[in-house]
Parts: structure tokens; C-alpha cells; sequence
């Protein structure tokens, strides 16, 4: 009797030790693989950084051995959404894919402002609200009722400040009707309307699609870089908070990063060409270089990387 007893009792040990088993490596894998919600192409040079956690495969749990300050090359970005939101990179290395968080690499600027920026840090101001109530509050035209994107512009105004021009934009709407959700200079990003809804700035094919924001004309090397790594950051901010990719916009409506210009081409309804002007002749006076669409793209990527 005692050895039928001691018999039940191993056997019921045994079947606790299974089911443990199973939940905890359930618990384990699903705290380990990834789920993949979106993922685009890239071609960007990098360096990882010190102690950076490189795997084997994107739902490897063990990790690989790379060398601190490896020059890799990165061709794709994964974002999740089961490991905190997080965004990972494919990078090569010797011929060979390995999988790393974005905040543990440093992307190699092509463009000198881009550079400038990196070489600083990629500083970047804080985001502040004065919401106005004036604006009409209209949804966005996408399923899920979020943007999918941001269109960039520039006042086109000499010698006017973020104050003057939404002093302006504000006094006026009730006859123009049109206003973006934020404004961007060297020290400032100020969002004056709701991003939850949608904007009025870039014509019928765009304003129900897209975040908006303006940036007025800055005259210094530094204020003109800063004002560019403000940018990026808040376009960055939006897209990571929208759980969208940094891809730039293009013929057939994809993407995500787009100028007033490209609106104006690709989508129609507007024939502005913003910011394209303002961008080339103040980065050709102030670093004897040049600045575009997708430099700024670059730079969003970067600013992304570390969100």
C-alpha cells in the first residue's frame, strides 16, 4: 500500500514538474520572441555601440559576440509590438545578418548638418502645448482614425518668429481656414493643435492623412541645424507614437516623412513647394553643402533610433 502511495505521489511530482515546465517556457518564449507589426528596407552605415546585445536571429534568445565599435551595415528595420515598442536593426557584418536593438547603434551621417548634429549629441528641444480651441476639430480619413504621417513646411516669411506666425494664423482662420499643429525654430516646438485630429495645411489629398508643422526661416549655422534636429525629433516623436516607419513619401501615396513639394507633385490638390527652397539655399550659405528630403529622412532615423 505504501508503495502504491509513494508511487501516485512520484507521478503527480512528475506531472507538476511538466506543467510547470510548460508554462514557464510558454511565459519565457512569448517574453522572448518578437511580433513584428511593420518593417522597411534601409542602406545606412553604423557603429555599435559598447556591450550592445547583437542576436543571431530576431527571435534568438541567445546572443552573438561582435566587436565593440563595429562598422556594420544596417538594411532593415523591425518595429514590435510585444518588447516595449521596441525597434531593431539588421545589420551585416562579415557577410552575415545579426539583430540588435536601434539604441544600441550609431548611424554614419552622410550630410555635414546631419553630422553636426550627431557629433552633439542630437539634442533636441522639448515639446510644449498651447493648444488653441479655435481650430475645427475634424478626424483623420485613415482606418484606424490616426495619422499616417508628416508634411513639412516652411512660412516662406523673412525675419517672422514661431509668436508673429501663429499671431497671424490664429487672426486670420476663420477667413483662410488653414492651420498646421505645430511650429519649429532653434528653440522651440510648439504645438498649437490637437494632433488627434487633423490639420488644414497641404490641401484636401493630404490634410486628412498627415501631422503638420512650419518652420520659420533661421540665419545661423547652429539655429539652422538646431531647428533641423528639432524637427526630426518631433517628426520621430509622431511617427514612434504612432507606431509608423520612417519612410519617405513617395509617388503612389506610401511613406511617411513628406515636404509640401512632394504633396504638391505626388498627391495634388496644392501647388506650394515648401520647404525645398528654404532648406538648399540655407544650407548651401550657412555650410557650403547641400540639405533634402532624404537627408532629413536620415536624420529622423537617427532621432527614431533612440526613442
Amino acid at each position: 500500500m505504501a508503495k502504491r502511495k509513494k508511487k501516485q505521489n512520484l507521478i503527480y511530482l512528475s506531472l507538476v514538474v511538466i506543467v510547470a515546465a510548460i508554462i514557464g517556457g510558454s511565459w519565457f518564449y512569448s517574453h522572448h520572441t518578437r511580433e513584428v507589426s511593420n518593417s522597411y528596407a534601409v542602406s545606412e552605415t553604423a557603429t555599435l555601440s559598447s556591450g550592445a546585445r547583437v542576436y543571431n536571429s530576431l527571435s534568438a534568445i541567445q546572443r552573438a559576440n561582435l566587436p565593440d565599435q563595429a562598422l556594420v551595415k544596417v538594411n532593415r528595420y523591425y518595429l514590435t509590438s510585444n518588447d516595449n515598442d521596441d525597434t531593431y536593426a539588421r545589420l551585416n557584418y562579415n557577410g552575415k545578418n545579426y539583430f540588435v536593438r536601434a539604441t544600441d547603434i550609431e548611424l554614419k551621417m552622410n550630410n555635414e548638418i546631419n553630422n553636426y548634429l550627431s557629433q552633439s549629441g542630437l539634442p533636441h528641444a522639448k515639446i510644449t502645448k498651447q493648444i488653441s480651441s479655435i481650430f475645427e476639430q475634424r478626424g483623420y480619413s485613415t482606418s484606424s482614425g490616426n495619422p499616417r504621417g508628416v508634411v513639412i513646411h516652411d512660412t516662406g516669411n523673412e525675419n517672422s518668429t514661431i509668436s508673429s506666425e501663429v499671431s497671424y494664423m490664429k487672426q486670420n482662420y476663420s477667413s483662410t481656414r488653414v492651420f498646421v499643429h505645430t511650429f519649429i525654430d532653434n528653440q522651440q516646438i510648439l504645438n498649437i493643435a490637437d494632433t488627434k485630429y487633423m490639420a488644414e495645411g497641404a490641401g484636401p489629398y493630404a490634410n486628412p492623412y498627415f501631422v503638420q508643422f512650419e518652420m520659420p526661416h533661421e540665419y545661423t549655422a547652429a539655429s539652422f541645424a538646431n531647428q533641423l534636429g528639432n524637427a526630426a525629433y518631433y517628426t520621430a516623436y509622431i511617427l514612434k507614437q504612432n507606431n509608423l516607419p520612417v519612410t519617405k513619401g513617395t509617388k503612389d501615396g506610401g511613406g511617411t516623412v513628406w515636404t509640401h513639394a512632394m504633396i504638391s507633385s505626388y498627391l495634388g490638390g496644392t501647388d506650394h513647394e515648401d520647404p525645398i527652397s528654404y532648406w538648399s539655399t540655407t544650407a548651401r550659405k550657412l555650410f557650403r553643402t547641400t540639405y533634402n528630403i532624404n537627408n532629413f529622412v536620415e536624420l529622423v532615423q537617427a532621432y527614431y533610433n533612440q526613442m
